[in-house]
């Protein structure tokens, strides 16, 4: 006994998540989707030659390739459950099997490995019925090998079946996943988690409270192995503080902040206040807590608060109770969920910059100053009654109980008119009074400087106004436009009605009262009072664009009064006896 009891003691010692490992389907947790699948296809003999396992790390997407494997090669089988006891099971569960091969597509994904795989399963089994082959970390092959790979999976030998496992689906080729059953690995809930977790803390005779298994189940985002490697962490301690170990202990190992002073930092980081979370963040510092862990934990408790909010208080996405949940409750009631969504989105920003940064004391506290900022951003409605009132932060009694009224658009005159008389526009219709719009930063005071600011994205209508004299708004609410230019283009887009109704508007906006806007358009020469204008004379192109046109055989469109007289006043040139050269136009371009 005495011998046996040295032996057992100098054997190896495995850890948590290898000597628990399921050894059949009934003991895997939190894929019920993919075992139905598996084993009607095992009851029915319609096993495909190609699998494709796909899921987050730690689901189970290894194990259930070797449980398959022992299913299909089992005395008693091929069988949904296999009986652990025959020779074939038990190689297999060692890996002493040479009909089943375990592959790292990692370490072993060029062409020269594949033309090795390809050799191997065109031989015959050597003592079982099938030959499985397991790839993990499938999406690491590389594209040659890929294609490779791509024929022997298509058309197997017979009595071969490829396990491909992959946690990034999308890296393998569409070639690769049409020719394979895929079978997605989903995230195991808590609660299966925590059934997992205290079957083997009872297991292992270890007592552990069930608030401390919870917290871990919560923490490792749905992965089983993660959950039973945190869960060996523990046990040592669990074991040797006996009724002693509680919630706090496991914080004070793992070294998490807790949900206490996660929810306080929460609260105060929703007030804005941004030195609380410096605070709180040299306090991490000096208890050497993980900072990315920290703000994991931050993240976690306001994603519980926009639960509660949208959700409402009794809703089951929260894994919280009794004072912590009524705190937590009181909190999202009072939060709005555009700062919730704000200082979630900062949070996830600083996690995944603490992940690739060295400076994590300055990333975690800008971080924590991004989500206090995001915790005071003001709500689209009171942005919209900050600028109803004028652009000035008014007080809560000076906001207007109703939106006031939509602005009106102010109607100017219509076509042209000569001689210089006034152009009448039209009385704008009645609107109720609103403030000016603010001056902004960089524009002049005066009404035109306002007016062109407004103008500042529709680049025509400012270059247009710029050439424009304002006066007003007079005694009669009254504003001349006068055009200090006889240009044909700016008097012809002053001159319609769309146009002057636009201008008006803007206007009316920058002066913020309803007012009369009359257009002021010169004459243009050679119009009688109000009549059509007379044609211009023609004009001829210059030699230098005759000689232009002769070369690339074009035509005359329109011809610029002010660049023929500049190419009339170029002297001519002259021979080397002072004769006038005559230029002929070159040959045509062919």
């Amino acid at each position: 006994m005495a011998a046996a009891r040295d032996e057992q003691d100098d054997a190896p010692y495995q850890v948590v998540a290898r000597r628990f490992r399921p050894q059949s389907f009934q003991e895997l947790v939190g894929q019920d989707e993919v075992l139905t699948s598996l084993r009607a296809a095992l009851q029915q003999g319609r096993v495909p030659h190609a699998f494709l396992f796909s899921g987050s790390r730690g689901v189970g997407k290894t194990t259930s390739a070797r449980i398959l494997a022992r299913c299909l090669n089992c005395e008693k089988g091929p069988t949904p459950e296999p009986c652990g006891k025959c020779t074939q099971c038990l190689s297999i569960l060692d890996g002493s099997n040479p009909d089943v091969m375990e592959i790292d597509a990692a370490s072993n994904n060029l062409v020269d490995d594949v033309r090795r795989l390809r050799e191997t399963v065109g031989f015959a089994t050597m003592t079982s019925r099938y030959r499985v082959v397991i790839l993990d970390e499938a999406h690491m092959m590389t594209k040659n090998a890929f294609n490779a790979f791509l024929k022997t999976l298509e058309e197997p030998p017979p009595r071969v079946v490829f396990v491909l496992a992959t946690t990034e689906l999308h890296k393998v080729p569409e070639t690769i996943r049409s020719r394979c059953q895929v079978l997605l690995f989903r995230r195991v809930g808590e609660k299966d988690l925590q059934k997992r977790l205290r079957s083997i803390a009872d297991r292992e005779q270890v007592a552990i409270p069930d608030d401390v298994l919870a917290e871990i189940a919560a923490s490792v985002r749905g992965g089983v192995r993660d959950a039973e490697t945190a869960l060996e962490r523990v046990l040592p301690l669990a074991r040797e503080l006996g009724a002693k170990f509680d919630l706090a202990a496991y914080r004070t190992l793992v070294a998490r902040v807790g949900i206490d002073a996660t929810i306080g930092v929460c609260e105060a980081l929703l007030g804005g206040d941004a030195k609380a979370g410096l605070h709180f963040a040299r306090d991490l510092q000096a208890h050497g807590t993980d900072e990315r862990e920290a703000l994991g934990e931050i993240v976690e408790v306001l994603r519980w608060m926009l639960l509660l909010k949208v959700d409402g208080a009794d809703s089951g996405l929260v894994p919280l109770s009794g004072a912590l949940r009524e705190r937590l409750t009181t909190l999202a009631a009072n939060a709005a969920p555009h700062r919730l969504d704000a200082m979630i989105a900062a949070g996830l920003l600083g996690r995944e910059r603490l992940r690739r940064l060295e400076d994590r004391g300055v990333v975690f506290e800008v971080a924590l100053v991004r989500m206090a900022q995001a915790g005071a951003l003001p709500s689209l409605a009171d942005l919209l009654a900050e600028v109803r009132a004028g652009g000035g932060v008014a007080p809560a009694a000076a906001a207007p109980s109703a939106a006031p009224a939509r602005p009106q658009f102010g109607s100017g005159g219509g076509g042209g008119g000569g001689g210089g008389a006034p152009r009448a526009a039209g009385q704008a219709p009645a609107a109720a009074p609103r403030a000016p719009m603010p001056v902004p930063p960089g524009a002049g005071s005066d009404l035109k400087s306002r007016v062109l600011f407004a103008l500042k994205d529709r680049q025509l209508l400012q270059t247009t106004m710029d050439l424009c004299r304002f006066d007003g708004p007079n005694d009669k609410n009254v504003v001349v436009v006068s055009l200090h230019t006889d240009r044909k283009m700016f008097r012809d887009r002053l001159a319609s009605t769309v146009i002057q109704q636009e201008l008006a508007r803007t206007i009316q906006d920058v002066v913020g009262s309803p007012v009369q806007v009359e257009w002021r358009l010169p004459e243009i020469a050679g119009s009688g009072d109000g009549g059509a204008s007379a044609p211009p004379p023609k004009i001829e192109p210059g030699p230098t664009t005759k000689r232009v046109i002769g070369a690339f055989r074009g035509r005359v469109v329109q011809v610029n009064p002010e660049d023929r007289v500049k190419d009339e006043a170029k002297p001519e040139r002259a021979d080397d006896d002072g004769a006038p050269v005559d230029e002929q136009p070159p040959d045509p371009i062919e």
